[in-house]
């Protein structure tokens, strides 16, 4: 059942211990949504696998205790915060739970007691709206979870919506926070490995040119999503960073936001690509991942064909 944000409050009171579950390697989005739910709501904030780097240190600056693989069947009632696919949840198995998402995916929310789910830039919206609702008054800490979920997901504010930039606005205005502040946490330099990584993804990368448009394609290790980012940086329209862990393999898709305005959605790109192979694929229009068992090359050539497909017809109206 779909619910907005001012119906949130009615349905969570129905349970206790409860369980905000972050998808594996969470990231600032997830873990600064989590934060925030669980201190006004009470709870345990819960994290599938990991933390990715910028989610770690995040957690880190706010003091978040994170319990990494909970047992769910020690809650009543888990909410699944910034994810709506069963594989970014790895091998949970949920019973009754709610979802809250700004993505564009489907699978997790048949089954939800409740969802709210809005193509947005990022779930901390949602969850700030929430606690807009029940007049919550948010400390440093919740203010910087969520403004850093705000940062991170739109680039810092390189892709954000009107709505994206009011919501951070009225987050300063209701904290202390100073917006440098929340900048720094995620300004620690990157460190050796994860630089020789995106450095090897750049050498590596091989680049190709349809119409005006050039999309690089790189295998790597590790940090697809920073790989196909800086190739992005690096002058690509589409990047693709792919990589294999024990026969799944991993890709990341980053597009410029000239692609996107010319209509590439690489959240359809991916889920197109991974279906094809029983995986999972989606995210957004300008950065999206999949996962499905193959070859990295074979999907790296798959969702090249289809982001040059997509510019090109495009292109040619």
């Amino acid at each position: 059942m779909q619910i907005i944000e001012q119906d949130f409050l009615s349905h969570i009171g129905k349970y206790k211990g409860i369980l905000f579950l972050c998808h594996r390697n969470a990231d600032p989005d997830a873990i600064g949504s989590a934060f925030a739910l669980q201190q006004a709501f009470g709870g345990t904030l819960g994290v599938v696998e990991d933390l990715s780097k910028s989610g770690q240190s995040l957690a880190d600056a706010i003091g978040a205790d994170v319990e990494i693989n909970p047992s769910i069947e020690d809650f009543e009632f888990v909410v699944v915060i910034d994810a709506s696919v069963n594989l970014q949840l790895g091998n949970v198995k949920l019973n009754k739970y709610a979802v809250i998402d700004h993505h564009l995916d489907d699978i997790l929310l048949k089954d939800a007691e409740f969802y709210i789910q809005r193509p947005i830039n990022s779930t901390a919206e949602i969850v700030w709206k929430i606690l807009k609702n029940i007049n919550f008054q948010i400390n440093e800490e919740i203010a910087l979870g969520l403004l850093l979920g705000i940062i991170s997901d739109t680039g810092r504010f390189r892709r954000a919506s009107p709505e994206a930039l009011r919501t951070a606005a009225e987050i300063l205005e209701a904290s202390d926070l100073i917006y440098e502040d929340a900048l720094r946490v995620l300004s620690a330099p990157m460190d050796v490995s994860h630089r020789i990584a995106v450095l090897k993804a750049a050498s590596r990368s091989d680049i190709e040119r349809f119409g005006n448009w050039l999309v690089a394609t790189t295998e790597i290790n590790a940090f697809e999503g920073s790989s196909a980012m800086a190739l992005v940086d690096l002058g690509a329209d589409v990047a693709f960073a792919a990589s294999a862990h024990n026969g799944l393999c991993r890709v990341s898709g980053r597009a410029s936001w000239e692609a996107v305005r010319n209509g590439l959605n690489l959240a359809d790109v991916m889920r197109e690509v991974a279906k094809a192979f029983g995986g999972w694929g989606g995210g957004h229009r300008g950065a999206a991942a999949l996962e499905a068992n193959g070859r990295p090359s074979v999907f790296l050539e798959e969702c090249r064909r289809k982001a040059a497909e997509s510019l090109i017809s495009r292109q040619e109206i």
